[in-house]
């Protein structure tokens, strides 16, 4: 009996190590097939798309973190909405792991914003450049020969955009030189029409000191006197009744403000500045013993020592001092006597 079973246990394990034999050069034989015909590798995908197929995980998303990530030049930064999925598998040999096909889908899928700067004038973009650098070189180019009372109110701002075209500083240059051109022509364009005006203002007040003294219409101590402006009589010499009951010593001419004065015969100017309630004053002395008063005014063009001729615009008509309007206040003294200027002028 001992010796059946020993030839028995001996007959199945020798068949037993016969099966595992052949299952072992069977599975060895499979796991060759396998590695000849399939190899491992990730398939990836992104938004449930498949964008193909790498061998090495940690090296794609490597090369992912440093595109994303990259802010050289002038990236300001990178936004990509889904990031890669991976899966493994085991893929035949002949198809094609490429790294650059996943890179290229990241690449499609990435949100690149730059940071450039623009140059601008009154707070308008006109240019845009690379580098701070290059829009400072811009300006100071266009401020090199630009006449300082011409303001283009130039600046620099930073820009951040996903357009990548931006100006050379040469196109920059010009773009800003054609706004520099319009500003200065039209600057020298209003210089030029100011100085036409002050130019026909010149003219009428020569054309009107001219004419002003060729019309005397009196004579005092031997002096020739003409009216010093035109105008309405608005208060005369004398008494004055009601609430203004004084002695008035002058002639009160009403006239626009600013209309020049020309003194009433040619002397020298012994007073030129403010005295209550005369206001701006000047007082001219003719000589024979004859002065002359011209008060409110609202400018003085002469001052104290000057000899003034007939025709000369002494002052302007104003409201300084004790005034109710615009108008000149005459005085004629004779020997420091007020003398009634109507009764050699007006």
């Amino acid at each position: 009996m001992n010796f059946i079973l020993r030839n028995w246990v001996k007959y199945y394990t020798k068949e037993a190590i016969k099966t595992l034999k052949l299952v072992t050069i069977g599975s060895a034989i499979v796991i060759t097939v396998v590695c000849v015909k399939y190899r491992p590798a990730y398939k990836v995908t992104i938004s449930g798309e498949t964008i193909g197929y790498v061998e090495n995980r940690d090296l794609i998303e490597k090369k992912i973190d440093k595109y994303i990530n990259n802010t050289s030049g002038n990236i300001a930064f990178r936004e990509i909405s889904n990031l890669p999925e991976y899966e493994f598998k085991l893929v035949n040999r002949e198809k094609e792991l490429r790294d650059k096909d996943v890179m290229l889908a990241v690449e499609n899928l990435t949100t690149t914003t730059y940071r450039f700067f623009a140059v601008t004038s009154e707070g308008e973009q006109k240019a845009v450049v690379s580098s701070q650098e290059e829009a400072e070189s811009v300006i100071n180019e266009i401020k090199a020969d630009l006449n300082k009372d011409v303001d283009l109110k130039l600046g620099i701002v930073e820009v951040y955009t996903t357009d990548t075209n931006v100006s050379t500083k040469e196109a920059a240059t010009n773009t800003l030189n054609e706004i520099k051109i319009a500003k200065v022509t039209e600057y020298e364009k209003k210089k030029a029409e100011e100085a036409k005006k002050k130019a026909a203002a010149a003219a009428r007040a020569r054309s009107f000191a001219s004419t002003a003294t060729v019309a005397p219409t009196g004579n005092l101590n031997g002096l020739a006197l003409a009216i010093p402006v035109n105008g309405s009589i608005s208060s005369r010499f004398g008494s004055r009744g009601g609430s203004r009951s004084s002695v008035h010593t002058g002639l009160d001419i009403s006239t626009s403000s600013g209309t020049g004065i020309r003194p009433i015969a040619a002397g020298t100017v012994t007073y030129a500045g403010y005295r209550g309630s005369y206001g701006n004053l000047l007082i001219i002395d003719h000589g024979n013993g004859v002065q002359s008063y011209y008060a409110h005014c609202s400018a003085l063009y002469v001052s104290a020592g000057q000899a003034v001729g007939a025709g000369t615009t002494i002052a302007a008509v104003g409201s300084t001092g004790n005034s109710t309007g615009p108008h000149l206040h005459l005085e004629i003294r004779v020997n420091g006597t007020p003398v009634n200027p109507q009764s050699y002028i007006y």
